[in-house]
This record gives structure tokens, C-alpha cells and sequence, in this order.
């Protein structure tokens, strides 16, 4: 009987163990700010359209994707946070041109290496498309 209340107290105690690491491990991954290096830098890159390199838009949406989990950043030098509004956010998914945009760069180019390269890069590296997008893309060349 006395090992029976020791092995609930052990697999009770792991399991809310398991549970606590879980909480902690989601709120790292998806409620934390967004660590930068500055964050005006960060949000100057987001504001700027540059119109002739689409592929810079690639990584505009990469982290704008990012930084939506939270909406927060973190400088890593100074350590201010910086919470952004919901306008913000729109304003800097519109400057980019949103997902549409980064679709419509990848649909047109032309060499059939380079748009493989970097539809792959796009839909596995940076997680800006699904799958299912990348397929569409792909064979409708």
C-alpha cells in the first residue's frame, strides 16, 4: 500500500511537472516580446517600401509575422519593450503589401532554379507560405 502512494505522488508530481513546462515553453514561444538588436531599426525596415527588391519583402513579412505573436519587442541592449497598436500593425502589413505581394514576387520569376530556391526558402525557412501554397505556385509555372 506504501508504494502505491508513492508511485501516484511520483507520476502526479511528473505529470505536473510536464504541464508547467508546457505553460512556460508556449508563453516563451508566443507571448514573449520579439528580441531586437533596435528596435527603430526594426520598425524603420518595416516602414520602408522598397518597390524594385520584392525579395526584401520576403523578409518584411517574415518579421512582421513575427512580431504579431505579441505585438512587443525587446531591445537586447537597453531592454525596453515596446508595445504596438493594432493600427501599427496594419500600417506596417500595408507598407509591406501583405502576404499578396510576396506571392505575387515568387509567381514571377522567371528561372525555374531560383523560383524553386526560393519557394522552399519562403514556405520552409521562413514559414511566410504553406505548403499547399508552394505546390499551387509551383505548378501553375
Amino acid at each position: 500500500m506504501g508504494k502505491d502512494k508513492v508511485v501516484i505522488a511520483v507520476v502526479t508530481t511528473i505529470v505536473f511537472s510536464g504541464i508547467l513546462f508546457g505553460i512556460l515553453m508556449a508563453y516563451t514561444t508566443y507571448y514573449s516580446p520579439m528580441k531586437v538588436y533596435s528596435i527603430e531599426d526594426t520598425v524603420s525596415m518595416l516602414k520602408s517600401n522598397l518597390d524594385e527588391d520584392d525579395r526584401f519583402k520576403m523578409y518584411q513579412l517574415y518579421v512582421f509575422n513575427e512580431l504579431s505573436r505579441s505585438c512587443k519587442m525587446r531591445d537586447k541592449e537597453t531592454g525596453e519593450i515596446r508595445k504596438f497598436t493594432k493600427s501599427e500593425m496594419d500600417e506596417f502589413y500595408t507598407t509591406i503589401g501583405g502576404k499578396e505581394a510576396v506571392i505575387k514576387y515568387l509567381t514571377n520569376i522567371k528561372d525555374e532554379k531560383e523560383k524553386r530556391q526560393e519557394l522552399e526558402y519562403a514556405c520552409y525557412e521562413l514559414k511566410i507560405i504553406s505548403s499547399e501554397e508552394l505546390n499551387e505556385i509551383w505548378n501553375n509555372r
